[in-house]
């Protein structure tokens, strides 16, 4: 009898593991691909497109490349040509991706969907 509740109760763990395993995507998964603003008004244009690869390289809407890490939900971009790097915290929810944080002291927020 202690064998089977023994059993039954690992058989329980392993169900619950799963399902929250199986229940959402690391955002460095879901991050890959294409992603376009919808307003290019925003002070710092150059971030309305960003393309994102499985290899840890993004490039902007200039075309400028460079490294991004993510780290829980910071994402941080390191351009290979110059040294500006941007710190920013990350949202994914469906097809959208929300930018938040500050660059040369001025606090943004940007929404882009995927293309």
């Amino acid at each position: 009898m202690k064998k089977r509740l023994v059993i039954a109760a690992l058989a329980i763990l392993l169900c619950v593991a799963l399902l929250g395993a199986c229940g959402s995507t690391p955002l460095e998964e879901a991050i890959i691909g294409r992603w376009q603003c919808e307003d290019t008004t925003q002070p710092h244009v150059f971030l309305c497109t960003l393309v994102f690869d499985a290899n840890g390289r993004f490039s902007d809407a200039d075309g400028d490349p460079g490294n991004f890490t993510i780290d829980g939900d910071t994402l941080t971009l390191e351009f290979d040509d110059f040294f500006l790097a941007i710190e920013a915290t990350v949202q994914i929810r469906g097809n959208r991706l929300t930018v938040e944080g500050e660059l040369l002291g001025e606090e943004f927020r940007i929404i882009l969907t995927r293309q």
